[in-house]
């Protein structure tokens, strides 16, 4: 049985229109790719299809000063322990978003962790244990916030 390609046939019989409609279907082409995107530009490649909880840290200083207000909090609702334990689980992330040492982050990501674990066993709001680890927890992402190495923006520029 012999194989029959359709495709040499069909380029034959079109290899004399190519030249007319193929810039057309090119021009047509880039011109749909280059549309416009909206009048505000996007600041993340995940704003349509992520919500960003309104709880989420700015920076690493931020995931400290959010835990140690809802630790402050007097009466421990279930919507500020939910967003305690947010905060706990988004710690490592946020640390490694920055320009931190690896030497620096992991007893963040340690802690964090560890933290984690005892705050999903917990049934009955946080413990004096879990309320002191959180507490460590805060200590040491204020020992680290320092050592962020100054972003490139920030550097000064020296003229050769």
């Amino acid at each position: 049985m012999m194989r029959v390609s359709v495709f040499p046939r069909l380029l034959a019989c079109v290899s004399g229109a190519i030249t007319g409609w193929m810039p057309i279907l090119l021009f047509l082409i880039v011109l749909v790719g280059c549309g416009g995107q909206g009048a505000t530009p996007k600041t993340s490649l995940f704003e349509d299809d992520h919500a960003v909880a309104a709880h989420w840290p700015s920076d690493l200083a931020d995931v400290a000063v959010k835990l140690r207000e809802r630790l402050s909090d007097s009466d421990a609702n279930p919507q500020s322990l939910a967003e305690i334990k947010d905060l706990v689980s988004w710690t490592a992330e946020v640390a490694a978003d920055t320009n931190l040492s690896e030497a620096d982050w992991l007893p963040l990501y340690k802690a964090s962790e560890s933290l984690m674990t005892d705050l999903r066993a917990a049934k009955d709001g946080l413990s004096s244990d879990d309320r002191s680890q959180i507490e460590a927890l805060c200590q040491l992402i204020v020992d680290a916030a320092p050592k962020i190495p100054e972003q490139l923006a920030n550097l000064k520029v020296t003229s050769p």
